[in-house]
């Protein structure tokens, strides 16, 4: 069985193929088939597939799956630099985990969150509680 840098509930980038530059989440690795299924907003690789209803309380008609693309043509995203890297393996507290090449953090299955565009409101609140608390520091 071969070792991949790729793990369930990674988020990757596509590197090759129809989606090259789109962003997915893993939801499974065939290591014997080298391939991962991704599933992710505006990718070409959903498969279709016509389902009928079994039961009376099932519902048929066509059921989207995540489509497969080669293990070798996705890479995971790092969380930390928010940019597609190589993976790399070292010894952290006798256990081994997977760190970014690029930035040497380690590597964590959640992707990288945006940062919040501040409103008016939250600004304002703000202003008052580093006002109310000065005001009581006199």
């Amino acid at each position: 069985m071969t070792k991949y840098s790729v793990k369930k509930d990674d988020y990757v980038m596509i590197i090759a193929g129809k989606d090259k530059g789109k962003t997915a989440q893993v939801t499974a690795v065939n290591t014997e088939a080298h391939r991962v299924l991704v599933e992710g907003e505006g990718l070409a690789t959903v498969n279709t597939k016509a389902v009928k209803a079994r039961k009376a309380s099932d519902q048929g008609g066509l059921v989207k799956q995540p489509g497969s693309v080669d293990i070798s043509n996705v890479m995971p995203i790092c969380s930390a630099c928010n940019k597609p890297t190589r993976v790399g393996y070292r010894l952290e507290d006798g256990k081994r985990v997977r760190y970014c090449k690029k930035c040497g953090a380690v590597l964590v299955t959640k992707k990288a969150q945006k940062a919040k565009k501040a409103t008016k409101a939250a600004v304002r609140k703000k202003a008052v509680k580093a006002e109310t608390t000065e005001t009581a520091a006199e």
